[in-house]
């Protein structure tokens, strides 16, 4: 304690600012090193009636580089009858050599209950009329800090008199009106779009600035979310209880994981909403997110989406299944010309593998005595392949893999054969696989659309 006695009054004369020994200096405005040096200097004196001589620096972080190595000096050796207390909000912002010479405590935000109570005292003392709606306002603008919760009710006393209501408040702090937040929240739970754009537009005809609508929806919805998860109202306690009431209503209209895709999508309209950067009016910026937000249809539980695929199984097991609907097992390669395309393939690609990229979206289209006839889709392919110098590179290999020398001729797929291309293999897995019953069933269950096929051996 820096007082010895409790008959010295120290704690009254430190709220009224009378105790000589005790020193409060805003960081922000000590930023020069002189200054620094200056209060510095007047910590060898004794302190005039207390035990100790108390030096309090608030915002410490706003010290120059300058500054915190002048207290640095003091702090590494200072006098008994010293003590300094450092207030910050960005402790990292801080010197590490300071921060090792000094013990830390981190307070905690103040509840909403705590503060609202606190502030229904000093209204008492003031004399002032202020409802508790109103003062949960102010409580709830101040975000767990006491000091801007006194300096947010000085300033509704000093604009609105000893007498304020909560519309008067809320015109004040620029806050939106809890009703509006619940009536917006509502409507996005009840699909109703067209109610959202209208409580948009209201929103903004009163001037509600479109970032801080946006976080407050983002609170209500993580509150909301851990209604829904946890079904204890107590950890929503510290609400007025109209407010309690419609968060409890609305918990039960979705499921847990529509609510946290809810704040997830909030989540990221504010982070844009927040760039430096943007050029799109803010507005329109909200008004497509709840849009967004009203239109999405509600998932849909894993179990519940596995019975639909159960029933859809076993009812469509005794049903004859289309041929052109079943996709053909891969039967293997058993002739002996195509064998050997195979090992001509791997040949080309060990030489060459642009050119066997190339290849391997042809067939071969025959092999005779003197020549092996290669059909390629592609027109410019065929072109590319068809030079001198490729056509004897390829020559070579083919005589080698066939035994026997031969010439190597580039054309396209014959019509009869075009169905027996890669690309028409994958063309006819394709059609096979979105005209397949289940499929399609997934396709209307989860909402989606196909994007592409593969084969799972592919992988």
């Amino acid at each position: 304690m820096p007082f010895s006695s409790p008959d010295h009054g120290g704690w009254e004369k430190i709220g009224e600012g009378r105790a000589f020994d005790v020193l409060e200096i805003d960081g922000a405005s000590h930023t020069q090193v002189d200054k620094m040096r200056d209060l510095m200097e007047t910590v060898a004196h004794q302190p005039i009636r207390s035990r100790y001589k108390i030096y309090i620096i608030d915002e410490v972080h706003m010290l120059s580089q300058h500054s915190f190595n002048a207290l640095l000096k003091t702090l590494e050796e200072p006098p008994p009858h010293a003590k300094f207390i450092f207030a910050t909000t960005d402790p990292h912002k801080v010197l590490a050599t300071v921060l090792s010479r000094c013990q830390r405590y981190d307070l905690r935000r103040i509840g909403l209950g705590e503060l609202l109570e606190q502030l229904k005292k000093i209204a008492r003392a003031e004399g002032v009329a202020l409802s508790d709606e109103a003062l949960a306002l102010v409580a709830r603008e101040a975000e767990g800090s006491l000091r801007d919760a006194q300096s947010l009710l000085d300033q509704v006393l000093a604009a609105g008199g000893i007498s304020v209501d909560e519309t008067t408040v809320r015109e004040i702090l620029g806050a939106a009106d809890r009703r509006l937040i619940i009536a917006v929240a509502d409507h996005v739970l009840g699909s109703d779009a067209t109610a959202c754009v209208r409580d948009l537009a209201s929103l903004h005809a009163h001037g509600y600035d479109a970032q801080r609508f946006c976080r407050d929806l983002l609170d209500h919805f993580r509150n909301l979310t851990v209604l829904r998860v946890t079904s204890d109202p107590q950890l929503l306690a510290d609400l007025p209880e109209a407010e309690a009431t419609a968060l409890a209503a609305q918990a039960e209209r979705r499921s847990a994981d529509d609510l946290q895709r809810f704040f997830r999508l909030l989540l990221e309209t504010d982070e844009v909403l927040a760039a430096p950067a943007r050029t799109v009016d803010p507005q329109l910026v909200l008004e497509m997110a709840v849009l967004r937000l009203a239109t999405l249809p509600p998932l849909l539980p894993v179990d519940e989406i596995l019975r639909r695929l159960e029933a859809l199984g076993v009812g469509s097991a005794g049903d004859e299944v289309p041929a052109s609907s079943r996709l053909a097992p891969a039967t293997a390669k058993s002739s002996s010309g195509e064998q050997l395309w195979e090992q001509f393939l791997a040949r080309v690609r060990d030489d060459k593998v642009s050119l066997y990229l190339a290849l391997a979206s042809g067939k071969l289209v025959s092999a005779e005595e003197t020549s092996i006839r290669i059909g390629i889709e592609n027109e410019a392919m065929r072109r590319d392949i068809a030079r001198p110098e490729t056509l004897a590179r390829l020559g070579a290999i083919a005589a080698d893999v066939w035994g026997r020398e031969l010439s190597v001729e580039v054309g396209p797929v014959p019509a009869e054969q075009a169905a027996d291309t890669p690309l028409g293999r994958a063309r006819r897995r394709t059609e096979a696989t979105l005209a397949d019953p289940l499929v399609q069933a997934a396709v209307d269950i989860f909402g989606g659309e196909v994007r592409g096929v593969r084969d799972r051996r592919e992988r």
